[in-house]
């Protein structure tokens, strides 16, 4: 995968609260998020969805170039997370993302420990944080250190959205100069688009995604494909489930 599409991928979405000044919330922007939290089946759908399990999948020029399977048990952070890494080998992680530096991990069968541990337990955390927000980000709009601004209405394809600007306030992620616009669709009350400027980058690399293929999981609707616009990567998502329950075999200690 070239270090374009690593770029657009890692995108820095941890959250913290130490340090952090408080964010700063238009109100017409904080409407537009509740209004499409509630197309999404609402706070107290998300609530109730208790372990959810997904396939997140990269393809570039028609072609699967990355492939992770993810279980969570939201209510108590037990995750895995289990794929291919760059050189083609098999890796399997199991943690909790309560608690991200705790877990265990094996490389091609083999279980790791020491450094390399720490290393898989930090590879998997930054999966956790990127591919869950990929499939679940409309929702977490309004999240803690989330600053959102209204941009009014726009016009894309003969659609009208409502614009929010989201960035981070001070002490919050990675690197919190990101920006990212959500395009909510007046007709369906989702967000059908999004956008984002990763830090470092200008103005001219405003990459942009259309956010189609909207089913429902457990209760809550969430779009199954991401597409570049005017470009050749598609974010999918395969073998989505969302479940009430908490016993999952995957999740069991190994």
């Amino acid at each position: 995968m070239s270090h374009r599409i690593l770029a657009l991928l890692l995108l820095p979405l941890i959250l913290t609260t130490a340090g952090r000044t408080a964010e700063t919330r238009d109100p017409a922007a904080v409407a537009v998020a509740a209004s499409t939290l509630e197309a999404m089946g609402g706070a107290s759908a998300f609530a109730n969805l208790h372990t959810l399990k997904f396939d997140f999948v990269v393809e570039r020029d028609g072609k699967e170039v990355a492939r992770f399977h993810h279980v969570w048990d939201r209510w108590d952070g037990r995750y895995r997370v289990e794929g291919l890494n760059r050189e083609g080998k098999s890796t399997k992680t199991l943690c909790n993302v309560q608690k991200p530096h705790e877990g265990r991990s094996w490389l091609d069968g083999k279980e790791l420990a020491g450094e390399e541990l720490k290393k898989a337990l930090e590879r998997a955390y930054g999966r956790f944080i990127n591919d869950t927000y990929w499939l679940l980000m409309p929702a977490k709009m309004q999240d803690p250190g989330v600053n959102l601004a209204s941009e009014g209405e726009a016009e894309k394809d003969g659609k009208t959205y409502d614009v929010v600007r989201l960035t981070f306030a001070e002490g919050v992620g990675l690197t919190p100069q990101d920006t990212y616009w959500a395009y909510v669709s007046k007709d369906s009350g989702l967000m059908e688009r999004w956008e984002f400027v990763l830090t470092g980058q200008e103005a001219k690399d405003r990459a942009t995604f259309a956010w189609t293929d909207w089913q429902v999981v457990g209760g809550v609707r969430l779009a199954m494909t991401k597409t570049a616009v005017g470009g050749s990567t598609v974010i999918r998502f395969d073998h989505v489930s969302g479940s009430l329950s908490a016993d999952d075999p995957e999740l069991r200690t190994e």
